[in-house]
């Protein structure tokens, strides 16, 4: 009893050192990640009204929202309690760090060493790309990444937890459209079965059948209409075709640095060693890590998106080379040096993580956050400009735009059901690189602009907007960075 109560303490110990290292950075800015401002606008609709938002008169001067609000629902709920702006700070912080006991569970499944478990579990809270890209966002994603592994692990002890199983796939597919992750995932597991020799068993066959057309049946009732409207486009979420080689850029570089050179090969290994030996469970994980490969090769999945799986699979997976590590050095001259080399070796598998993670969070809260000046900026604009006013922004700051000035945006990345999405991209990047005035004008009056809003990164992507210095026609309101100008001509 003392010894499993040791277990629970370290864990819960890992548990809260990487929740608070998360909330330290989230802390370090009073606002959201520009991304974040979309879902900040759906829960606080639904914390004013009851309702979810569904049309949204200031995207795209108007567009139909289709989305889950399961996520948006819970982060309102805790709003009845505390304030907006601290539940979407704290709670998806919390959310993603439940990994940790998730991946210790899943650990042991493979190991059955507890000391193996938890290290495994404190990696798992600190692989760089899902450290950065849940920091301080909203991200759905703190949620999706715990529930995704741990229906893994129910899958692997689907005796006793069929309930336990069906309960949470459902969950998964009213959350998100990840689920079909788990969907392609299970595919890939009795083709790898199949093709071993393996036997499948009754129960697990029954799972995987109703599993799937639990998925497919969710995701069709909530996604059907995007389905008749995009085709198999919905697959790229309707990104525009000049935004389709940055939207989806994937490389080795970027792997090894999003996720970690020592994961990597120690979790290749684990799988090789797995397939081996016919291993079940890491055939499952494999199957994950496969599922994930092929949708990056394919461009139907955003390689940040993409790579937080994976991240998290080869850091569970792992732990079965981590063991015959240590087994091999118990057996070597080296035995008796075994605890020293244990812990410098953990030293530099933690280092090799939180040192990539913190400098991520460091650059993304400096960087991809407003700032101050800006916020006062567009604060100006919600109170003088009026109300059904559209203000032109870059595709990254859209959501920023309208969650905070509330007027309407020209566009933001919610590309999904949103009308000549590609146009509308073309036009803005012509908007604000080019030096023609009346090209200018015309695309203004084609889009009904009142206000030109122009962020520092534009002027570091596409310089000075030359045009804007016609003072027959623009009113400069503000000259610093951001600068923004009324339309008067």
């Amino acid at each position: 009893m003392r010894e499993k109560n040791r277990e629970r303490f370290v864990l819960f110990l890992i548990f809260l050192v990487v929740l608070a290292s998360k909330l330290y950075f989230v802390f370090q800015t009073p606002y959201l990640h520009n991304d974040g401002y979309l879902n900040f606008r759906l829960v606080e609709h639904i914390s004013e009204t009851g309702t979810p938002l569904f049309f949204d008169q200031l995207s795209y001067n108007g567009k139909e929202l289709l989305y889950s609000p399961v996520f948006h629902y819970i982060l309102a709920g805790f709003d009845l309690v505390l304030p907006l702006d601290f539940v979407l700070k704290v709670l998806p912080s919390i959310f993603i760090s439940l990994l940790v006991f998730v991946i210790y569970k899943l650990a042991m499944v493979l190991v059955n060493d507890k000391n193996l478990a938890l290290l495994v579990s404190l990696l798992s809270g600190f692989v760089p790309i899902v450290f950065v890209k849940t920091l301080n966002n909203v991200s759905v994603y703190s949620l999706v990444l715990p529930l995704v592994f741990y229906l893994l692990y129910l899958f692997i002890k689907i005796d006793g937890n069929v309930g336990k199983f069906a309960f949470f796939s459902f969950f998964l597919a009213i959350l998100h459209p990840s689920a079909f992750l788990v969907f392609i995932t299970l595919l890939f597991f009795v083709v790898l079965m199949i093709s071993e020799g393996l036997e499948i068993s009754k129960l697990k066959k029954e799972v995987i059948i109703f599993s799937t057309f639990l998925i497919l049946f969710a995701e069709f009732l909530i996604y059907k209409k995007a389905f008749l409207v995009h085709g198999f486009n919905i697959v790229r979420n309707n990104v525009p075709v000049q935004v389709l080689t940055n939207y989806f850029n994937f490389s080795f570089l970027s792997t090894v640095l999003n996720i970690g050179v020592l994961l990597i090969i120690f979790g290749l290994t684990s799988i090789i060693i797995g397939w081996k030996k016919k291993r079940q469970d890491v055939m499952l994980l494999s199957s994950l890590i496969l599922s994930i490969v092929l949708l990056l090769w394919f461009r139907w999945i955003r390689p940040e998106i993409g790579l937080m799986f994976l991240g998290v699979a080869l850091t569970v997976v792992s732990a079965v080379s981590f063991k015959i590590f240590v087994k091999y050095l118990n057996k070597t001259k080296f035995a008796e040096y075994i605890n020293s080399i244990s812990l410098l070796f953990i030293l530099i598998l933690v280092l090799s993580l939180v040192l990539p993670s913190f400098f991520g969070a460091s650059h993304s809260i400096t960087n991809e956050s407003p700032t101050s000046y800006e916020m006062l900026v567009l604060e100006w604009v919600e109170k003088n400009a009026l109300p059904d006013v559209t203000i032109l922004a870059p595709l990254e700051k859209g959501h920023l735009l309208t969650a905070i000035s509330g007027k309407r945006n020209v566009i933001d990345d919610d590309f999904l059901l949103a009308v000549d999405s590609s146009e509308r991209f073309k036009d803005v990047e012509t908007l604000y690189s080019t030096k023609s005035e009346v090209k200018a004008l015309d695309l203004i009056a084609k889009h009904n602009i009142d206000y030109i809003f122009v962020p520092i990164e534009a002027e570091i992507k596409f310089g000075k907007v030359k045009w804007l210095d016609d003072e027959s026609c623009f009113e400069g309101i503000f000259f610093g960075t951001p600068k923004i100008y009324k339309v008067i001509c």
